[in-house]
């Protein structure tokens, strides 16, 4: 991990943007593993504490997965019992899923654990600075789904 923490003057911003997320990624990881959770499980474990009842296709819209990646997410999920799927009574073809109550606490447990990651990576930064940061990061997020939408197929 040393390299890609490495600073480097001449390092363009998307590089360095790309390095810091990947570093970030790895102390997550590392944070997580004690609870046998990956940051790809955490997503929809965080999605269904604000919004329970969804169904797959909802979930995998709001974390970027395919259908099959995601399928694999939530059998994992289920496996440890930290999610369960429910058929929807207003639609038996549909499926809903829901934390259970093993998801909501170890979601509570490790949520607040990459808080205190979170606020630590960004001490000595002030709250200017990162406002501008953010502002960057939303413009470049913004600039980025232009170019997925302009490189469609028409």
């Amino acid at each position: 991990m040393t390299n890609c923490l490495q600073y480097h003057e001449d390092l363009p911003l998307s590089r360095l943007i790309y390095h810091t997320a990947h570093a970030m990624k790895i102390v997550a990881e590392k944070l997580l593993k004690p609870y046998d959770l990956t940051i790809e499980q955490l997503y929809p474990l965080k999605i269904l504490a604000t919004e329970p009842g969804l169904n797959q296709r909802q979930i995998g819209e709001q974390c970027s997965k395919t259908p099959s990646n995601l399928t694999r997410i939530l059998d994992r999920l289920e496996k440890k019992e930290l999610i369960e799927r429910r058929r929807d009574p207003h639609d038996r073809r549909t499926t809903q899923i829901f934390l259970t109550s093993r998801g909501k606490t170890l979601l509570t447990e490790v949520t607040g654990i990459l808080d205190g990651f979170s606020e630590r990576i960004i001490e000595g930064i002030s709250m200017a600075d990162r406002q501008i940061t953010k502002s960057s990061l939303d413009t470049i997020v913004r600039n980025i789904k232009a170019l997925e939408f302009k490189n469609q197929p028409s």
